[in-house]
């Protein structure tokens, strides 16, 4: 995994320098864009499963540099929250967790476009994410088998790692609206590849958006 994270940062470089020396060739815009989350357990001998999506959510700007024809480094600086379920069973009784984690996201992808017409253009992207945590809650419902459950309530979870390293994937269209102005609809995959806690089983959150957006 370090040297597959490696190859990727020594691959983004070069772009990254190119786009900064681009100044004529920029969009700026804004983003909200609804996700499902998941929760993966990887190496898995502790009896805990992933257990089904959670609805999250995401806003923020979006920065479209180009540094070649249709080629565009793509960045943004999002509050994402991403969320998931997992369950534990053990001796006649069931464990139903909810996390909720928000981070602050900071992408760095390649973006390709088609050529623009009159309605707009399409894109694909592939890149990093980056994300530092700013919240961790959690819930828990405990029942016996076969029995309504008692739910707790939301607190806050200390053991979440702070850092958060995933991988995207996504493809949309830029539908132009006039000169400038062009709406912006996709589908982002997100594929956390660093553990969400820093106990316990190896989990990693992931998700899929719908991402909105508009560029000026």
């Amino acid at each position: 995994m370090k040297k597959q994270l490696f190859i990727l940062i020594m691959f983004f470089l070069p772009i990254v320098a190119d786009a900064q020396t681009t100044t004529d060739n920029v969009q700026l815009g804004f983003t909200t864009s609804p996700n499902i989350g998941w929760l993966s357990i990887d190496n898995n001998n502790s009896g805990i499963d992933g257990d089904g999506v959670r609805t999250g959510f995401s806003y923020g700007v979006l920065a479209d540099i180009g540094f070649a024809r249709n080629y565009y480094f793509s960045t943004a600086f999002t509050l994402t929250t991403i969320n998931g379920k997992t369950t534990e069973k053990a001796s006649g009784m069931s464990f139903n967790n909810i996390y909720k984690v928000g981070y602050i996201e900071v992408p760095a992808t390649l973006k390709l476009k088609s050529n623009p017409t009159a309605m707009g253009r399409f894109y694909g992207q592939f890149g990093l994410s980056t994300g530092i945590k700013i919240k961790a809650k959690g819930s828990s419902t405990e029942k016996v088998l076969g029995e309504p459950g008692v739910e707790g309530d939301n607190s806050n979870l200390s053991d979440v790692n702070t850092f958060r390293l995933g991988l995207v994937a996504g493809a949309g269209a830029e539908w132009n609206v006039n000169g400038n102005l062009n709406i912006l609809t996709g589908i982002t995959y997100n594929n956390g590849f660093t553990r969400v806690v820093s106990k316990g089983p190896d989990m990693r959150n992931s998700y899929l958006a719908l991402t909105l957006g508009v560029f000026f």
